[in-house]
């Protein structure tokens, strides 16, 4: 977490010292609105990507993250994350002029995140925006595990529901800023603090062999976490 934190600092650093060095090496027009001419203005949106130029997926997504800016220095945010994902594994062949069936291990998980926020975006400079705010974190996740067995003829499962279920609530207070490589395209790196807490889901078991009896839930608990979160991507983002 160090070495994480120390990199983002070099960066914000980094950042800072190119936007004033940019502001004192250009002339700007007695026409030309300094303020504004590279960032946001009110109405308009912005779309965010991930960005590591160093590895083997250079940009990539975690959900849709989007600005709604209300004036130049403030701005609703909204990060929504929604996934399903679902493994099979052959656990039996099927062999012909014989009784074995093909058998198979399923795991299904749905999950989604939203993260709705708001910011307040400092003066900066002409391509530096520095910001701070704050965000709930609302996460949900239900997962599903069912094996099949052969007993003679017939195909019998399990079923497992929410080994990795679980339901969060909590709250983040944020800090970053954002550099403007060209008009309305910017790059930027985010930090924060909070709170959280997580209820496990109870995991249910049942099945269709013959004699089996359905167990109680079974209850897993809860966790509450407190403390520092970093996002170690680089932001890309785009306003129109």
């Amino acid at each position: 977490m160090t070495k994480l934190f120390s990199t983002l600092v070099m960066l914000t650093l980094s950042l800072a010292t190119l936007a004033q060095q940019t502001d004192e090496n250009t002339t700007i027009a007695p026409t030309q609105d300094a303020t504004n001419s590279y960032k946001p203005e009110a109405r308009e949106t912005s779309l965010e990507v991930q960005f590591e130029p160093f590895g083997d997926n250079p940009v990539s997504i975690n959900g849709i993250r989007a600005r709604f800016f209300k004036s130049p220095n403030k701005a609703v945010r909204l990060n929504v994350f929604l996934g399903y994902d679902v493994d099979s594994d052959i656990t039996q062949q099927a062999v012909s002029n014989t009784n074995l069936r093909e058998l198979k291990d399923r795991t299904a998980i749905f999950s989604l995140n939203i993260r709705p926020g708001y910011e307040w975006h400092l003066k900066g400079t002409k391509k530096l925006s520095p910001y701070f705010g704050m965000e709930m974190d609302l996460g949900y996740q239900i997962s599903r595990f069912k094996s099949e067995v052969q007993n003679g003829d017939d195909v019998n499962y399990t079923l497992r529901k929410n080994d990795n279920g679980f339901f969060r609530i909590g709250a983040n207070a944020i800090a970053g800023l954002d550099f403007y490589v060209a008009k309305k395209l910017y790059l930027g790196t985010e930090m924060g603090f909070g709170a959280s807490v997580t209820r496990l889901l109870d995991v249910e078991v049942e099945s269709d062999v013959t004699g089996f009896q359905e167990p109680d839930p079974l209850k897993r608990g809860s966790a509450f976490d407190i403390g520092p979160n970093v996002n170690v991507d680089i932001r890309l983002g785009y306003v129109f």
